[in-house]
């Protein structure tokens, strides 16, 4: 690939034979250029997509070339901008090379010259890619250590990781939720040679069949009721870039439809369009679902399962790996622990409890039963008593009896209740503002319930 076609350039002029004629020139000349007709227009692009460089005309009817550059700046701090005009004034040339301006030129365009200007302004844009680039390829490095763990499912997960991060192939991530599937999609775009474009994630679960055409391959102006301006598709927008499609099971059939062509044809047909766009993304899609026994059951294209699943990682669930519960347990207490409070540990008895737990919500659910512990355990350390209530399997302070794994389903709800609330008093040496916190009650309700057992005989100590 040219250096050329690895910059992209925003050309923004109203006068549209001039803004034809410079984008006719720089696309010959390999530099992917996206055009547009005012000052508007180039604000919502810039918003959607990461450029390299912008060339924008001056003297424009709704917001003029230095509102232009400002937002541009703000967007994307690094960006550099190369500001045209017909009205070209020393003042006006000062002005906009105060605000940022890479540099001032006048009209008529001499061609030759504007090249010359983008070589020396991409030159930097160049330079701060590869520096962005070798910081991004360090943290996603420290990023794959994320996967807190010496467990081998977890070492086998990081090393395919960073194999398949430098394949620019399609790749179906599956686990239960909770597992830390997004993760391992970031870390992939991190360590790819895409880590300086895009990375969108779409949740194909939470939209509608008409809400997820519209939003991943945008519509053009009248398209549709309230469709009031032409809007880039998600997919365009992303170009250059790496796209996971979260719950890509919960996708429509028609839409998978879709999909399936742009994936093979690498285009996209905008709603209310006929023109094809070409775009370039790299695929990730994550699942809970079991997509081969959808395909078997006609809930799931099999044309589209095979695109997707080049290659399959895996996570596993936090129960097949529970010697990794208590790295986790305590990473996820330092993330949650003040800078200036790194000393409190998860007890013995406790850790205890969490490696006996199955964790349907797998890391997650992991990771809130810790913030949600040391939310209750004041300037102490996480205790049983303040683990939720499934995961008492026993109690800190009553170590010499043996540990019961599961509630009594032999007792009536209201003894097991009981038995909770007094125990979670010891754990808090009879506080019971705390334990009223750790229950989730108030303490006029834990007040009422402690006089109803003093009434039926059970002494409250």
């Amino acid at each position: 690939m040219s250096r050329e076609a690895t910059i992209s350039i925003l050309l923004v002029d109203d006068e549209i034979i001039n803004l034809q004629n410079v984008s006719h020139f720089l696309s010959k000349k390999g530099y992917q250029v996206t055009t547009a007709a005012n000052g508007s227009e180039a604000i919502s692009l810039l918003n959607l997509t990461a450029f390299d460089l912008v060339i924008t005309d001056l003297k424009m009817p709704d917001v003029d070339g230095v509102q232009v550059m400002t937002s541009a700046k703000q967007i994307h701090p690094e960006i550099e901008v190369i500001i045209v005009t017909g009205y070209a004034t020393i003042n006006s040339a000062v002005k906009a090379m105060s605000r940022g301006a890479f540099y001032y030129m006048a009209k008529p365009i001499k061609l030759k010259e504007l090249q010359d200007l983008i070589i020396k302004a991409t030159e930097k844009t160049v330079l701060r890619r590869e520096v962005s680039f070798l910081k991004q390829r360090i943290k996603a490095q420290q990023g794959v250590t994320q996967f807190i763990g010496h467990n081998k499912k977890i070492l086998e997960l990081k090393d395919a990781i960073a194999h398949f991060a430098q394949l620019d192939c399609n790749i179906l991530i599956t686990g239960e939720t909770g597992t830390g599937k997004e993760l391992v999609a970031r870390t992939i775009y991190e360590l790819s040679p895409r880590a300086t474009k895009r990375f969108l994630p779409i949740n194909c679960g939470a939209m509608t069949e008409e809400l997820v055409l519209s939003e991943l391959f945008g519509h053009t102006k009248d398209a549709f009721t309230g469709a009031g301006k032409m809007r880039q598709g998600l997919l365009e927008s992303a170009s250059g870039g790496v796209i996971l499609l979260d719950e890509i099971g919960e996708m429509p059939m028609t839409m998978q439809v879709k999909l399936l062509r742009v994936l093979q044809e690498k285009k996209i047909i905008r709603v209310g369009d006929t023109k094809e766009i070409p775009i370039d993304v790299r695929i990730l899609a994550a699942t809970n679902r079991d997509l081969k026994k959808d395909v078997e059951e006609g809930l799931f294209r099999q044309d589209l399962y095979y695109r997707l699943n080049v290659v399959t990682l895996h996570v596993p669930p936090l129960r097949q790996r529970r010697d990794d519960i208590p790295l986790l347990a305590n990473y996820f207490l330092a993330k949650f622990s003040s800078e200036d409070d790194q000393t409190r540990t998860v007890s013995p008895s406790a850790l205890k409890c969490l490696e006996e737990y199955n964790f349907p919500g797998n890391a997650r659910e992991l990771e809130n039963i810790i913030e949600r512990s040391l939310a209750l355990c004041g300037d102490g350390d996480v205790q049983v008593c303040h683990l939720p209530a499934e995961l008492h399997t026993y109690d800190d302070h009553m170590i010499s009896q043996p540990p019961a794994k599961h509630m009594d389903t032999a007792k009536s709800l209201e003894e097991n209740e009981r038995e909770y609330i007094l125990a979670v008093l010891r754990g808090v040496d009879g506080n019971k503002t705390k334990a009223a916190k750790i229950i989730g009650i108030d303490r006029v309700s834990l007040w009422r319930k402690l006089k109803k057992y003093e009434s039926n005989g059970f002494r409250i100590s």
